[in-house]
């Protein structure tokens, strides 16, 4: 299996910044002296996942930024442990390297909103506000197969042997129609081809249960930012249910539920999610910072 050095990255599209831990593979988008809106992906993903949202983001008038998680994409695999740190440290080094002035939004997808959410409450001065797609909120009750896969030995064996297949058929069960998924698939597999990714979604799932969630969530609600929670109707992976819980942590926050959307609305319902969101950052693009 391949290894993406910078001399492999030639193909795909975007940039490429080196930060403390590695080169990130980023997009940015949209006039450079609009605010900024940062995309904050999922667990597993690359920037593709927001294809149906950074065009109309730019159009509306924001500079937008979309990049992969260390161990994702085409980003580096550095070998280290993937919390939560990790990923806020890569997002505030990130927003700092590439200094596009002011505050930004952030918008964070399943995994990325507690990415969000604790850079938010870290570091609120880098922040104008902040929406969640989705969240991980409630670390869903893990099956035989999650917990074969974060067993150690057996699920590095697992993985190793079967991963870029683990990865892609677990991707299904996101999408709330099969074409969706299929749709999707074409720009999720290229990365798999590199070595390293299946290290550190295992590294990423057995560091989430010691995640402060609860705590993080709270600490973002008692800011003062802007805050919107979208939740998919029929989202398989983090239930609709648990967006109740959470609003109680955000008592702020606009709400948003998709109908006839699962994990990813803002892919199988990117017309609707779009105009909220614009909504939203239209609203409070003025605010003081």
């Amino acid at each position: 299996m391949r290894r993406p050095s910078q001399a492999s990255r030639g193909a795909p599209a975007g940039s490429f910044v080196r930060l403390s831990r590695g080169l990130v593979h980023y997009e940015l988008s949209g006039p450079g002296h609009c605010p900024l809106v940062a995309l904050v992906p999922g667990l597993s993903v690359p920037y593709s996942t927001w294809d149906r949202n950074a065009p109309a983001l730019a159009s509306a008038g924001f500079r937008v930024l979309r990049y992969e998680h260390y161990g994702r994409g085409f980003s580096e695999r550095p070998r280290v442990p993937y919390d939560l740190d990790l990923f806020v440290e890569q997002l505030v080094e990130l927003l700092q390297a590439l200094r596009q002035g002011g505050a930004a939004f952030l918008v964070g997808l399943s995994m990325g909103g507690p990415v969000a959410a604790a850079t938010a409450a870290r570091r609120p001065e880098l922040v104008a506000g902040v929406a969640l797609f989705d969240p991980l909120f409630e670390w869903p009750a893990r099956g035989f197969r999650a917990r074969l896969l974060t067993a150690p030995i057996a699920g590095d064996l697992v993985m190793a042997l079967r991963g870029s297949r683990i990865l892609a058929e677990g991707q299904r069960v996101d999408f709330l129609r099969e074409a969706s998924y299929r749709e999707f698939l074409p720009s999720y597999l290229p990365p798999l081809g590199y070595a390293g990714i299946g290290r550190a979604v295992l590294s990423t799932l057995r560091s989430i249960p010691s995640w402060p969630l609860l705590e993080t969530y709270a600490e973002l609600g008692r800011t003062s930012l802007p805050l919107l929670l979208l939740w998919g109707r029929e989202d398989a992976t983090l239930p609709f249910e648990q967006s109740g819980r959470l609003l109680r942590l955000l008592p702020s926050a606009e709400f948003h539920c998709v109908e006839g959307a699962g994990h990813v609305p803002q892919w199988e319902r990117a017309d609707e999610v779009n105009a909220a969101l614009i909504e939203f950052l239209r609203r409070h693009k003025a605010n003081p910072l």
